[in-house]
């Protein structure tokens, strides 16, 4: 079937309504899609194919007809995204390649840290090496531990206080000559 010529009558018309219509159609577009780049594209498709139509005059109501043709439009591109794979950034965790066993760089730094720690705790008075290591390791309240080592509560929190303070300024002192 072939389409009929196009009737220069219609382009005024057209720019009517362009210009009465479209600020208002590409707010409502940008509050749809959230974009308002994508809001103008859409917006100049709503008049293209107002432009295609053979017969303005059959359009009895152009600004219903106007916002149908978007609300359309908004619909189709929503089913493209939807039909679109999802895009998923470089940074994205699951796409990591690395192995997830740990490298013999990192199993040797480790061990080196916790043969160091191991030495630290070593080092500790023993009231203050099992306050902090009843406290983190055994998640023990400082009232048990305080109970333990035959102390009040707040003694053993300060018990707790003085190992981790010894061991970061022990820790700090070996880390430097390691």
């Amino acid at each position: 079937m072939k389409s009929q010529p196009r009737n220069n009558m219609q382009a005024p018309h057209i720019e009517a309504l362009y210009r009465q219509h479209a600020d208002e159609l590409r707010q409502y577009l940008a509050r749809q899609l959230g974009c308002r780049h994508l809001a103008e594209d859409l917006c100049q498709d709503v008049f293209v194919r107002l432009q295609s139509q053979q017969d303005l005059i059959a359009i009895h109501e152009p600004r219903a007809w106007l916002y149908r043709v978007a609300r359309h439009l908004v619909i189709d591109h929503y089913r493209r995204e939807g039909a679109r794979p999802a895009c998923i950034g470089l940074d994205d965790p699951a796409l990591c390649l690395a192995c997830p066993r740990a490298t013999p760089e990192h199993v040797s730094d480790a061990r080196q840290s916790l043969e160091r720690i191991r030495l630290l705790l070593t080092q500790l008075p023993e009231h203050l090496r099992n306050a902090l290591l009843w406290h983190r390791i055994d998640g023990l309240a400082q009232r048990v531990i305080g109970q333990r080592l035959g102390v009040s509560e707040s003694m053993a929190g300060r018990y707790i206080r003085q190992a981790e303070e010894s061991l970061l300024a022990r820790h700090a002192i070996t880390g430097a000559n390691a």
